[in-house]
């Protein structure tokens, strides 16, 4: 159940942060730039750049990036709580070593010729 919650919640984080992006080419900035910043902000790395100079600089853009980073500390608290709880229990192995192997696939899809390919297209 714990995974479960964990799935959607992290549903939840990729859809404020798509939410977020749009408010901010809205407000005239950069689709790309707007995906760092966003993310950026939403976990507390990366926002030095002097692209943070345009969230700073404009009110809206200012509440926006307040509230993406109080809901990314918000966040990584409720992530933690959860994993948390569900180590409580047991170690849970089983599980975490599925989680492994299909981390272990997604990389080894990911470095394949076809996928690179495909990536450079993007």
């Amino acid at each position: 159940m714990g995974i479960f919650f964990i799935l959607i919640y992290l549903t939840i984080v990729m859809v404020v942060i798509e939410i977020n992006v749009v408010l901010f080419t809205l407000t005239g900035l950069d689709n790309n730039i707007s995906r760092f910043q966003v993310i950026s902000m939403l976990t507390g790395t990366g926002f030095t750049t002097s692209e943070s100079e345009l969230i700073i600089e404009h009110p809206l853009r200012r509440k926006l990036g307040a509230f993406l980073i109080l809901f990314g500390a918000f966040s990584l608290a409720v992530i933690i709580s959860v994993v948390s709880s569900i180590l409580s229990d047991n170690f849970r192995t089983k599980e975490i070593s599925y989680l492994a192997v299909v981390l272990i696939i997604i990389f080894y899809i990911l470095k394949i010729p076809l996928s690179k390919k495909l990536y450079r297209n993007i």
